[in-house]
């Protein structure tokens, strides 16, 4: 809370709030710099003389006296103080008045955003420029939907918003704010509305009307100047919106080569939809952090909510309507991992479909989320369940789950008869149960009773790798009214794909709106998966693996940046201990051959008839995406294989491309050929593929037209 400072020992700290420590000024506002009890602070001393009244100051002390956000410049303290002081006049000394209005800040050291915008300071990372978007927005939206009145802030503008010495963004001045605690949509002000043109809202200027869509509009023109380089709006209006999009992303693209062009192109397309002339238009700032959210975890931006430049150059962001006339819908997790220690599935489910389900859920008011973990080993679970947070986000966690932990006994049965209980206690007749299994055979009795339980609300099962546990899943879907066994399409880590976002969306009801075409990359490309397969009949590093593991792999890898959302998978088998090696995850242009892949977990399972197995495997993986865009490169070192390394390969039918490659010998290319013949558009390639260390030219340019051409 911040404190009341005696104006006695403001003057001590600003030296008689002398010229020497004066660090700006403005149209109602002197500010110096300053030293309060071993913190640096910024004291604003507001200017008498323009008739700032009493009302005018307590609203900017209320307002920032209710905020606490990071991204909100703190209060550190104020002071309001009336002093008699003799003024000379014409006549003589005549005994006055002086009122002094102080309110005092931390301070800022990375000073305002449009200083650094004037003087290009901020750098050419774009990772700087979108932290400086981002926590611009939080803090907006904390404004608008985080405090207990909503305050409007009516004169955001970079020179409002200070960075730290990180470069961290905070909002300030809040001297036009008012809390705004009307049910009505806008309200108008009568009179002249004071703030700056440029980043004034249509509405707001030129008939006085006041909302929340007023300050979304100048968020609009801050985010545009901020990602727009030099004259940001000037090349808005030149361009106009579809072709502004491009021009940044091609500004980025020469800018910083490790821009992640999906970012600069979802922040445009955010801004343009913000500064629509139609407030209706534009969107609500829980809609925009969304959208951010979305795009960051690649996880919802794809279905329910996206942004979409149309042919007449209007601009629009899609996302969820009004939900007043929805019931509550009530949702258990149950997370079906026999094992102690974090898997790709849980990771899967915990970080990334936990809080799908939560987003989506927040369009049913009074809606409940639960989950139930059982615990194998020690015969417990842990569960909790309450009302959706609207607030609470991937990125800041949930506050109010207690992680209750019970004992139980027949672990998993008794772990989905309690999800039951937690539905059925809400008394609403709305619930579903999610079951997700890692699908790995379990030992004991961990299962055991699942089949046999029936539910008297629908239970939906998923498998998020093997297919060990496949016929129990359907059991427990079976028993359930409106219950299904999915077994795609949700990718066994680390993200969502589209497939299973729009799902759900089935699941729960369907979408509160028409779902649109995804937001796409700047090419336009689909998402593009592909599985690498070691076809290496040996235990030890040959140079046939040296050249796929340490060549192909990358080489792959970065072309497949160029397609959004896109997934890259491995399979090795070994031959001796009847065993594969796989992942597959979402594509980092970030994870370079250098920095080493850091999400691969290489889990290990056990396999028959080697690489028939494996080779069955990959397709799966590829399959389980939901993305029909998938393709196999099959690369086998061309020696003799003895025993059955390679049987039922040349059998295997795969519905997705495999191209198939020898890296050494030929002894095994009647295989190779055969086992490409057996796929759609699949081709068998002896050469050029040299065996170590390099790649040639020729074969990147194989990889080209297998993938879909390569990018200008």
């Amino acid at each position: 809370m911040a404190q009341r400072i005696e104006l006695y020992d403001l003057k001590i700290i600003t030296n008689q709030f002398s010229d020497a420590q004066k660090i700006g000024s403005g149209g109602y506002a002197e500010v110096y710099k300053a030293v309060y009890k071993n913190e640096e602070i910024a004291v604003k001393l507001l200017n008498s003389a323009i008739g700032i009244n009493n009302d005018q100051f307590m609203n900017e002390l209320s307002n920032h006296m209710n905020v606490k956000h990071s991204n909100i410049v703190r209060l550190v303290g104020y002071c309001n103080e009336i002093t008699s002081q003799y003024v000379e006049q014409k006549d003589g000394p005549v005994f006055g008045k002086h009122i002094y209005k102080v309110l005092c800040f931390e301070y800022m050291h990375g000073r305002s955003l449009d200083r650094c915008l004037c003087e290009k300071s901020l750098g050419d990372v774009w990772h700087t420029h979108y932290q400086i978007i981002k926590g611009t927005c939080k803090g907006l939206c904390y404004l608008h939907h985080g405090c207990e009145r909503a305050i409007l802030h009516l004169d955001l503008k970079p020179a409002n918003i200070l960075l730290d010495k990180l470069k961290n963004p905070k909002i300030a001045d809040f001297g036009l704010s008012r809390i705004y605690t009307g049910s009505r949509t806008h309200v108008k002000v009568a009179g002249t509305v004071s703030g700056t043109m440029n980043y004034m809202a249509p509405e707001l200027r030129n008939e006085g009307v006041v909302s929340y869509k007023a300050d979304v509009f100048s968020l609009g023109v801050t985010i545009i100047n901020v990602i727009g380089g030099s004259g940001g709006l000037q090349h808005y209006h030149e361009h106009g919106p579809k072709k502004f999009v491009e021009y940044v992303c091609t500004y980025w693209r020469e800018r910083d080569n490790t821009a992640d062009l999906y970012q600069v192109e979802t922040c445009t397309k955010i801004a343009i939809c913000c500064v629509h002339t139609d407030r209706h238009q534009r969107p609500t700032m829980k809609e925009i952090m969304v959208n951010l959210n979305d795009m960051e975890t690649q996880v919802l931006g794809k279905g329910l909510h996206t942004l979409t430049v149309n042919s007449s150059h209007h601009v629009s962001l899609k996302l969820s309507g009004d939900s007043s006339g929805r019931e509550p819908l009530d949702v258990v997790i149950v997370y079906a991992f026999d094992c102690t220690e974090s898997t790709p599935a849980w990771y899967t489910v915990d970080n990334g479909i936990f809080w799908m389900v939560q987003e989506k859920l927040t369009h049913f008011p009074y809606s409940c989320m639960g989950y139930i973990y059982v615990m194998s080993t020690a015969n417990t679970y842990t569960s909790d369940m309450k009302v959706v947070d609207p607030a609470e986000t991937k990125v800041i966690g949930y506050t109010g789950f207690a992680r209750r932990r019970t004992t139980c006994t027949k672990n998993m049965a008794s772990g989905l008869a309690e999800a039951h209980n937690m539905i059925s206690s809400r008394g609403h007749h709305n619930g579903i149960i999610l079951f997700f299994s890692d699908g790995l055979k379990n030992e004991g009795d961990f299962f055991d009773g699942t089949n046999n339980f029936i539910s008297k609300v629908p239970v939906h099962t998923f498998t998020l790798a093997g297919d060990t546990y496949n016929h129990v899943l359907q059991s427990i879907a079976a028993n359930s009214p409106g219950g299904k066994f999915h077994t795609s399409p949700v990718p066994e880590r680390p993200n969502l794909s589209t497939p299973f976002s729009k799902l759900l969306d089935s699941l729960l009801g369907g979408t509160p709106e028409d779902v649109e075409r995804p937001l796409s990359f700047i090419s336009g490309r689909d998402p593009l998966d592909v599985v690498i397969v070691y076809a290496f009949d040996c235990t030890n590093s040959t140079p046939a693996w040296y050249t796929v593991d340490s060549g192909v792999f990358w080489l792959v890898q970065e072309k497949l940046t160029h397609y959004v959302d896109s997934c890259m998978g491995y399979m090795y088998v070994m031959s001796t201990p009847n065993t594969y090696t796989s992942d597959m995850k979402v594509v980092d242009s970030a994870e370079t051959k250098e920095t080493g892949y850091t999400g691969s977990t290489r889990r290990r399972m056990t396999c028959t008839k080697n690489m028939a197995s494996g080779l069955v495997e990959a397709h799966k993986m590829v399959s389980n995406r939901g993305y029909r865009n998938g393709i196999i490169l099959f690369f086998s070192d061309g020696l003799i294989n003895k025993g059955d390394f390679f049987d039922g390969t040349e059998k295997f039918v795969s519905t997705v491309p495999v191209h198939t490659f020898t890296v050494g010998g030929d002894a095994y290319n009647q295989g190779l050929q055969a086992i490409a013949k057996n796929s759609p558009g699949g081709t068998f390639t002896r050469l050029p593929v040299p065996e170590r260390p390099h790649l040639s030219a020729p074969f990147s340019k194989l990889l080209d037209s297998l993938l879909g051409g390569t990018m200008d």
